[in-house]
């Protein structure tokens, strides 16, 4: 890890609580726009590895938050479907070399953005077949790359989910799919002990997002904050890529 000095880690710690305040609104967008700040402190390779534990934090904080109104009939359904695409998508991460992860990375968090759309256009029908098709590839997504909520969104909302109780189910099912990624990663070696202490940084600095959120989702337009992350997800794309290619 890179030593950016008080100043580089506060900015660090304000851009993880924005993070939380905007994933915590919609269910999507903490990790994307905190990532690419994470990339001059742990490097490309440590930044997923970083962000489960980070997340961990984010998630567990949001589903505290809305607790009385989380549906633990839907988290199973969701949630064991994932893991095996989690392992899959761990292993996959563990291979890939710098420069094609940063562009993987990349081009995720520029198709994000039309993906996302597309999906809410489509309303996903929750067959059960769809269910854990859905949840699978959410799991490899989420194993390899550093977000997941683009893909699991829609299909708690076709699942009849909405405000808290999408939020809060979402947190959950998040929360279990970053311990699993934390425990791959460090059984690959891909955690060590700095790597930990800055994901436990950023994932406290999340924690009032996750409260900041709760007051600020019936006062704010969804509209602007959905075009405020589409547009710090799009910087961060190009950011990868053009790491990836310089």
């Amino acid at each position: 890890m890179e030593d950016l000095g008080w100043l580089g880690f506060l900015a660090l710690g304000l851009i993880a609580f924005g993070g939380a305040v905007l994933g915590g609104l919609s269910g999507f967008g903490a990790g994307l726009i905190v990532t690419p700040f994470l990339v001059p402190v742990v490097g490309v390779k440590g930044v997923v590895p970083v962000m489960a534990v980070a997340m961990t934090f984010g998630n567990l904080s949001r589903a505290w938050v809305y607790r009385d109104q989380i549906r633990p009939d839907l988290i199973l359904r969701v949630l064991l479907p994932s893991l095996p695409g989690v392992l899959v998508g761990g292993l996959i991460y563990d291979v890939l070399p710098r420069a094609p992860l940063a562009a993987l990375i990349g081009s995720f968090l520029l198709i994000s953005i039309p993906l996302r759309r597309w999906l809410d256009k489509r309303k996903v029908v929750p067959t059960p077949a769809a269910v854990i098709g859905i949840s699978f590839l959410f799991g490899l997504v989420a194993g390899a790359l550093p977000g997941g909520g683009v893909i699991v969104v829609p299909l708690l909302l076709g699942l009849g989910l909405a405000g808290g109780a999408l939020v809060g189910t979402d947190a959950v099912i998040g929360a279990a799919v970053n311990i699993a990624k934390t425990i791959l990663y460090g059984r690959l070696d891909l955690i060590d002990g700095p790597l930990l202490i800055g994901g436990v940084l950023v994932g406290l600095c999340m924690i009032p997002g996750a409260y900041a959120a709760r007051f600020l989702i019936a006062r704010i337009h969804l509209r602007i904050h959905t075009a405020l992350i589409e547009a710090m997800v799009a910087f961060s794309g190009v950011s990868f890529l053009w790491s990836a290619f310089t």
